[in-house]
């Protein structure tokens, strides 16, 4: 299966595990409860979606690479103590509790949650001296003789062997007490979650163009040559950041990420052609005006376009998603805020008492308490702290300009801040149209390119993966994307 349908199961065997009937005896013994095990080829994105699935079940995570752990630690340190046995004093070896379910406890106690996942990786690198320690674990649910706590659900990963000459083979007994699951690289399934993360449009494209240069991996007299998804990720932001200090990049420079000369050549040939794209655009307009758009420079130019092929179009195609989709999140992002201030003067106090200090400094106390608690128990995600943390800067401040009005002229609170916001509501609706008429002009553009077929398909497919694009053509319809799009979903 995909890393998608993985994480769906990997849910779904971790809410069985946890469930319990009324009596509170679990619906699936402990005794029951095999340990998932995933195995995968290297950089496929196993741990993330470990951590993705933590966030959406809100459970905790523990994770560690067996390959950093000696029997000592994995099982805990020996020390003698003392026992009676038929009224005789034996000194017995006994163990320290395992690094690894201190780890449980101390995260437990740091968050509060006391469910959760703890994650094994690389299971099948383990020493020769810990393959017994795996093995009690997988049977048992215990690391030494110490047991894991109760609604922890044991998910470990491996490489096959063909990816990793450290792989031991693991026999029938254990693959016997194990809920196995085998994932293989999917490119459709990496592109959705690369639209989500912002990974670089040219990459996207360049893998659109190239699907096969995806996940690569060869075994050559040089030793082995490979492409994998984490390399595409990472060099994603590596990209971002050579751009912002000008710094050009070569084939030499993509083999430190694309470790497969083949791969790393063609992309640096087709980066070349993308960023000579973002260049013109940057040297016509000096990336000043907020009004540029690349769909209005194409269509002042379409004898040019008439010779591209299909590749060019892509790339093209990326560019005009990437300036439709950043001020899209932007739109988004002040719609929230805006809608979040709204709710929050409606709580303030009434105007008259408003007036008073201490009513204000109990207000924005309360507030930034509530989100310090949300905070501290991982309730509330960075982007949400931040949100919070502007709305209330943003409401301190007209706080501050209502007071210092004259007495005469300054009336209620209340409609002071509801005429703010209607005023910045205005401004965002008129922005959003006019990010509408872009997108438009975008797909007028590609439909001038006798190859521009499949780059109109690709910003479709964009547009309907990008959650900000998405709720911003609800809110103001494009009917070039509108017909696409339903052609894309037919």
């Amino acid at each position: 299966m995909n890393i998608q349908e993985a994480k769906v199961e990997i849910a779904r065997t971790y809410r069985a595990y946890i469930r319990r009937r009324p009596d509170g005896t679990h619906v699936i013994p402990p005794e029951k409860q095999r340990p998932v095990l995933l195995i995968g080829p290297p950089g496929i994105g196993k741990t993330a979606i470990m951590k993705q699935i933590a966030a959406e079940c809100g459970c905790g995570l523990v994770a560690y690479s067996m390959t950093h752990h000696t029997r000592q630690s994995a099982i805990g340190l020996p020390f003698i103590s003392k026992k009676v046995y038929d009224g005789v004093e034996r000194s017995v070896t006994e163990y320290t509790m395992s690094e690894i379910v201190a780890a449980i406890y101390d995260h437990m106690e740091d968050t509060g949650k006391r469910s959760g996942i703890l994650f094994l990786d690389e299971i099948n690198c383990v020493s020769e001296t810990l393959t017994p320690v795996m093995l009690q674990l997988l049977q048992n649910k215990t690391f030494g003789n110490v047991p894991l706590p109760e609604d922890w659900v044991i998910v470990a990963a491996g490489n096959p062997p063909e990816y990793n000459k450290s792989v031991r083979e693991l026999d029938m007994v254990t693959l016997d007490r194990v809920k196995r699951i085998d994932v293989a690289a999917d490119l459709a399934v990496w592109q959705h979650y690369a639209v989500a993360q912002g990974v670089h449009p040219a990459v996207r494209t360049y893998l659109s163009v190239y699907p096969d240069h995806f996940y690569k991996i060869t075994e050559t007299d040089r030793g082995l040559l490979f492409a994998t998804a984490r390399g595409w990720e990472d060099m994603s932001l590596m990209l971002f950041a050579c751009e912002a200090e000008g710094v050009r990049t070569d084939e030499s420079w993509c083999l430190q990420y694309l470790q497969y000369d083949e791969i790393a050549r063609s992309f640096a040939l087709y980066y070349d052609l993308f960023r000579h794209f973002a260049e013109k655009a940057d040297a016509d307009f000096g990336g000043v005006s907020q009004e540029f758009s690349l769909a209005g420079l194409l269509l002042d130019d379409p004898e040019a376009m008439a010779a591209w092929p299909s590749t060019q179009c892509l790339a093209v195609a990326a560019m005009l998603f990437h300036e439709i989709e950043l001020p899209a999140k932007a739109l988004s992002e002040s719609a929230k805020r805006l809608a979040r201030r709204a709710e929050l003067a409606a709580l303030m106090p009434g105007d008259r008492a408003f007036a008073l200090e201490e009513a204000v400094r109990a207000f924005f106390e309360q507030k930034r308490g509530a989100m310090a608690i949300k905070v501290a128990h991982d309730v509330m995600k960075p982007e949400e702290e931040f949100r919070e943390k502007s709305v209330l800067a943003a409401l301190e401040a007209d706080v501050a300009e209502w007071r210092k009005l004259p007495g005469d002229a300054r009336g209620g609170f209340s409609e002071f801040e509801g005429a703010r916001v209607e005023g910045a509501r205005t401004d965002c609706f008129e922005a959003g149209e006019r990010l509408s008429r872009r997108v438009e002009d975008a797909y007028q553009a590609l439909e001038r390119c006798p190859q521009g077929r499949s780059a109109i398909l690709y910003l479709t497919s964009d547009l309907v993966a990008s959650k900000p694009c998405a709720e911003l053509l609800s809110k103001h319809p494009s009917a070039r994307f509108e017909g696409y799009r339903r052609e894309v979903e037919a």
